[in-house]
């Protein structure tokens, strides 16, 4: 029976996971292929860089060796991330990731993107995100957010959502989803203490989702990211990093 999650580090620096703890093996240099049929050291099921690319640098965040960079490169419809298929009808779902989003310069109100989402492979209400995280700016171009979209049936549109502010530099992200009639889920933004969620949002029904995939990177910019939305630029060709992602049942992610 499996007992936990793999743990995917973007430094790419650990891969290991027997259920009870994790080990970590740095490289000395960093692996050339993100996934696990191209490379032993990969640590991704699949990608998607229709529009976009994605390469492993040196220079992780948290000490760590390398890091993840993605780069939405079409001024139509782009991705580019990673896919976990490690998750299997889970009705408990955590997952961490740090990501840098300081490229996006003058970002506005009308321009965000995808980071991140746990998806369920059986689509429920057509929502097949359980969770998703996405960086939009503020109206004046000067600060960014997270935007949290939770799926609630019962909730407008079937769906929860809030926003919370991002830190210049790097900003560590923990999620914690679970499935429910009236389920609490919560979402840390730079905060390392489980006691203390930047977000808590409670009473939601999330009974018709489960978590089978998770997706990192960046995917479904909106028209201003890609074009431009005056006085803000486009928001193409500028790298947005990842590290240390890492997903498990119940224990918080330090």
């Amino acid at each position: 029976m499996k007992t936990g999650f793999t743990m995917k580090a973007l430094s790419l620096a650990v891969l290991g996971l027997a259920g009870l703890g994790f080990g970590a093996n740095a490289f000395a240099v960093c692996p050339t292929n993100l996934l696990k049929t191209d490379n032993p050291a990969g640590a991704w099921d699949a990608k998607s860089v229709l529009g976009g690319t994605l390469a492993i640098s040196a220079g992780g965040f948290n000490t760590t060796s390398c890091k993840l960079d993605a780069v939405l490169t079409s001024a139509g419809p782009g991705s580019a991330f990673v896919r976990d298929n490690t998750p299997t009808a889970e009705p408990h779902y955590r997952a961490r990731f740090f990501v840098n989003v300081d490229t996006l310069t003058g970002m506005n109100t009308i321009q965000s993107v995808k980071v991140f989402s746990a998806n369920t492979d059986t689509p429920f209400l057509s929502i097949g995100e359980a969770i998703k995280l996405s960086v939009s700016g503020n109206l004046q171009g000067t600060a960014k957010n997270l935007n949290i979209v939770i799926s609630s049936q019962g909730a407008p549109s079937n769906i929860v959502s809030d926003s919370k502010p991002l830190a210049a530099g790097v900003n560590s992200i923990q999620i914690d989803w679970v499935k429910g009639a009236a389920a609490t889920v919560k979402v840390w933004v730079n905060s390392s203490t489980e006691a203390s969620p930047t977000g808590t949002y409670t009473g939601l029904n999330t009974n018709g989702w489960v978590v089978d995939y998770a997706v990192m990177g960046l995917s479904t910019a909106s028209p201003g990211f890609r074009n431009g939305a005056a006085p803000a630029p486009a928001q193409l060709n500028k790298i947005v990093s990842f590290d240390e992602f890492d997903s498990r049942r119940t224990s918080f992610i330090n």
